[in-house]
C-alpha cells in the first residue's frame, strides 16, 4: 500500500525565492502544455497523451537552453501533473453524473506544488532534501519515515513550505474481528456511536465565522492592486488555513481513536456533493465528513481494519430493535417505536442500525440489545468473514 509521509521545511530567504521561481517556471510550463493540447485537438482532433508532451519536452530542452537550467524528472512531474488533469476530465464526461470541469490554465496563486515525475535527481539523507533544482533543503522530521520513497512534492502553503513523500509499505494482515462500531455522522455532533457515545463537532468555521467576516470586509474596502490588499488578502487566506488545520487535526484524532479501539468501523455512504448543496450547506463544509469517513478508510486499512460503507435508506427511520419503519422529520430528535417502546436518541438508533447493516444481520422481534456491537454483533461478524 501506498502512503504520503508530509514534513515541513525550513528554507532560507534565498531558497524560499529560489522556489518560488521554480513555481513560477513551472506554472508557465503547465499553461504551453495545456495550450499545446488545445491546439492539437482543434488541428486534428486528436488529443495528445503524456508520453507525447514528454517527447515534445526532450525536443524543447536540446533546442532551447534556458529549459535545461531546471531537471527533467521536475518538467515530467508537470506534465504528469496536467495529464492526471485530462485523465479525471474524461472520467467526468464519462460519468455524466457531474460538471466535466475541463483543466484550466493557472495564475498567479493557483499553482503551488513541484511535483517530481519520479524519485530520481532527488536525494534524501534523513535530515536534508538535495536536488538541482532548489539546491539543499532542511527537513523537520516530526516522525520515522516509513517504507520505501518512490516519488515526492514540494507544496507551498501561503508562507510555509513542505515535503510529501509518496512510500510504499507492506499492507498488514487484516484483523480477525472482535470489535466492531456503526457511525452516524451528523451537524450538531460529528458522529454518534452505535455504543452510545458521541463525537462533538468542533464547528471551526463558525467559531472563527466572526474574525473572517471583519477580514473580509476589511479586503473590500481595499483598493485593487494595492499592497495594503495584497496583505488583507493574506490575512484571509490565513484565517481560512487555520480552520482548515483544525478541522483536519480534528479529523486525525478522532479518526486515529476509533481505530485504535474497533476493528471494524461502519458509515453510511452519503452523497456528500449533493447535501452541501442543500439548505444545509454551510453546516456540511464545516462539519468535514468527507475528510474524516477519508481519514477513517486509510487509517482502518493502515492497521488492518476494515471499513464498510452501507446504503443510508431508512437508517434513522427503521426501528433497530424490533425492525418496525417509524417516520420522522428532521425536527423530531427521539426515536419512540410504537410497536416495541424503544425510545432513544435517532442518531444512536441510526448508528446501530448501520452497523447492523455492515455485519448483514436481520433484526431479531422483541431484541432489545440497542448497544449493536455486543454479543450478537459478534455473532454476525461471521458473516462478513465468509463473504471476504
Amino acid at each position: 500500500m501506498f502512503l504520503t509521509m508530509k514534513y515541513r521545511l525550513s528554507p532560507s530567504r534565498a531558497k524560499r525565492r529560489r522556489l518560488t521561481k521554480l513555481v513560477d517556471d513551472q506554472r508557465l510550463l503547465y499553461n504551453a502544455a495545456l495550450e499545446e493540447r488545445i491546439d492539437c485537438y482543434r488541428k486534428t482532433g486528436k488529443s495528445l497523451s503524456y508520453f507525447d508532451q514528454c517527447k515534445s519536452l526532450t525536443e524543447c530542452r536540446r533546442e532551447v537552453p534556458e529549459m535545461r537550467e531546471f531537471p527533467a524528472h521536475l518538467q515530467r512531474g508537470t506534465l504528469k501533473r496536467l495529464d492526471n488533469a485530462f485523465k479525471s476530465f474524461y472520467r467526468r464526461v464519462k460519468a455524466r453524473g457531474a460538471k466535466a470541469g475541463f483543466p484550466r490554465f493557472k495564475g498567479h496563486g493557483w499553482f503551488d506544488t513541484l511535483e517530481f515525475a519520479e524519485f530520481s535527481g532527488v536525494t534524501f539523507d534523513g535530515k536534508h532534501l538535495r536536488s538541482r533544482a532548489f539546491g539543499s533543503l532542511r527537513v523537520h522530521m516530526h516522525r520515522p519515515m516509513q517504507g520505501d520513497v518512490k516519488s515526492c512534492k514540494i507544496v507551498r502553503d501561503g508562507g510555509n513550505w513542505h515535503v510529501c513523500f509518496q512510500v510504499e509499505v507492506e499492507a498488514p494482515p487484516r484483523k480477525v474481528v472482535k470489535s466492531a462500531v456503526g457511525l452516524d455522522v451528523g451537524l450538531t455532533r460529528l458522529a454518534t456511536l452505535s455504543t452510545g457515545e458521541n463525537i462533538p463537532s468542533i464547528k471551526a468555521a463558525k467559531r472563527a465565522e466572526k474574525e473572517l467576516r471583519r477580514r473580509q470586509r476589511h479586503l473590500a474596502r481595499c483598493r485593487r492592486g494595492s499592497s495594503g490588499r495584497h496583505k488583507v488578502r493574506e490575512e484571509v487566506a490565513a484565517c481560512h488555513r487555520k480552520v482548515r488545520n483544525v478541522r483536519r487535526t480534528c479529523a486525525h484524532q478522532q479518526s486515529a481513536a476509533l481505530v485504535a479501539n474497533y476493528d471494524l468501523i461502519a458509515v453510511e455512504n452519503l452523497n456528500v456533493n449533493g447535501l452541501a448543496r442543500s439548505r444545509h450547506a454551510k453546516g456540511v463544509h464545516d462539519a468535514g465528513w468527507s475528510t474524516f469517513v477519508a481519514m477513517l478508510s486509510y487509517k482502518a486499512e493502515r492497521a488492518g481494519g476494515t471499513l464498510i460503507r452501507v446504503d443510508p435508506k431508512y437508517t434513522s427511520q427503521d426501528c433497530s430493535s424490533c425492525g418496525e419503519r417509524v417516520p420522522k422529520g428532521l425536527r423530531e430528535r427521539r426515536h419512540d417505536c410504537p410497536s416495541c417502546g424503544l425510545s432513544l436518541d435517532r442518531d444512536h438508533n441510526a448508528a446501530i442500525n448501520i452497523l447492523r447493516k455492515a455485519l448483514g444481520g436481520v433484526v431479531i422481534p422483541g431484541e432489545r440489545n440497542v448497544a449493536g456491537c455486543g454479543e450478537r454483533a459478534r455473532g454476525n461478524i461471521a458473516l462478513l468473514e465468509k463473504s471476504e
